[in-house]
């Protein structure tokens, strides 16, 4: 298909038309979705609109949709066959989707994990076992891509050699967290990142609750880590119920602030999740659905023959400059030639795959 990827010639047309309507800021996406429902496509909503001289000028990003299709994306108009039932019983559902990676795995078995952007190592390290556990078992793991919980749960199923869809508060384009870059580029090399705004838009306060509807609509239960009161993860929590999905808990300390809300969730009769390691067998039946079957568990050692290594290829730099005395993750950052935010989420995954071990003061070595 050249430059229009994998959109066929009508999502094309639809998603051009999807744009132009966009183009009209006295619309707004409500406005659209009740063009769109009343003539039964975004083609024939802007139609009707010319035919009553309703006309705008095009916007920019109608002329920037074949850029953004060179460069990897796909576009998903809601009128696709292709597009999820899930984000259609949605009351508010995205009019495009933009997408970087495997769309297929919107349709896979997946499981939300969220919590709190200031987690505790203990609640990285929990959310790191989910993610890890449940992609084992064939499950893709959803979440946001924020600091903290999101971040470990991706690298956890990445780590686990299984499947993550990132749902990102911003365009395609941007990274945020800027830290996360090398964790974005390896969720779109073997997962799917997601958005619901435009590839250039930059990671605004209001975005990131907009977009745990769609967290919640694409996973068939949510599990909670470490949220505080006023934790967004709580909001994914709400829009899951009301989309009637199974919500578990990591109960945690009475002492720790990032804990209350999650811990409130359990005192108003959400499902307590004791276990992480056993988390397929609180979900036996996502757990049979899971696309792939078991995959085995990163770990070894690397080198032991070409083509063999656990290091993933975007992290081998870093494994170079790293050896068996301990160094600062600052001039391990400096040896690899990347940011230090980088270098620790590189090295936090190469010691949750068991080739680095951290050491005081946030120093790292080989294993």
């Amino acid at each position: 298909m050249g430059a229009r990827g994998r959109l066929t010639p009508d999502e094309l047309a639809e998603a051009t038309a999807f744009l132009r309507l966009k183009g009209n800021p006295r619309l707004g996406e409500r406005g659209i979705r009740v063009l769109v429902d009343a003539h039964g496509s975004a083609q024939g909503a802007l139609a009707a609109a010319q035919a009553q001289r309703q006309l705008w000028d095009f916007p920019a990003e109608e002329h920037e949709l074949e850029s953004w299709l060179r460069e990897g994306m796909d576009v998903l108009p809601m009128t696709s066959s292709r597009y999820p039932d899930s984000l259609r019983a949605l009351v508010d559902p995205p009019p495009l989707l933009f997408l970087r990676g495997r769309a297929e795995l919107l349709d896979s078995p997946c499981v939300a994990i969220v919590g709190s952007r200031r987690a505790t190592e203990g609640g990285r390290r929990t959310a790191e076992t989910l993610g890890n556990r449940l992609s084992l078992g064939g499950v893709t793991v959803v979440s946001g891509m924020a600091l903290g919980i999101d971040g470990a749960a991706h690298r956890g199923a990445l780590n686990g050699g299984g499947n993550t869809v990132a749902v990102l508060g911003s365009g395609l384009r941007v990274v945020h967290p800027p830290s996360h870059r090398s964790l974005l580029r390896r969720i779109a090399a073997t997962g799917l990142a997601v958005s619901e705004f435009l590839p250039s838009e930059p990671a605004l306060p209001f975005h990131f609750p907009k977009r745990n509807r769609i967290i919640a609509a694409l996973a068939e239960a949510v599990i909670v880590v470490e949220a505080g009161e006023r934790s967004g993860a709580l909001i994914t929590v709400e829009h899951a119920l009301d989309l009637g999905r199974d919500i578990l808990v990591v109960p945690g300390s009475v002492e720790n602030p990032q804990c209350r809300g999650s811990n409130g969730l359990l005192r108003d009769g959400a499902r307590v999740l004791p276990d992480p390691e056993a988390v397929l067998e609180e979900l036996p039946e996502l757990a049979a659905r899971g696309t792939g079957g078991p995959r085995p568990p990163v770990g070894g050692s690397p080198g032991n023959s070409p083509g063999s290594s656990p290091v993933p290829p975007e992290l081998r730099g870093l494994w170079d400059v790293l050896s068996p005395e301990a160094s600062p993750v600052e001039e391990l950052a400096l040896r690899a030639a990347m940011s230090p935010g980088e270098a620790l989420a590189g090295l936090s995954a190469l010691e949750l795959a068991g080739l680095v071990v951290q050491c005081p003061g946030l120093r790292f070595q080989r294993r």
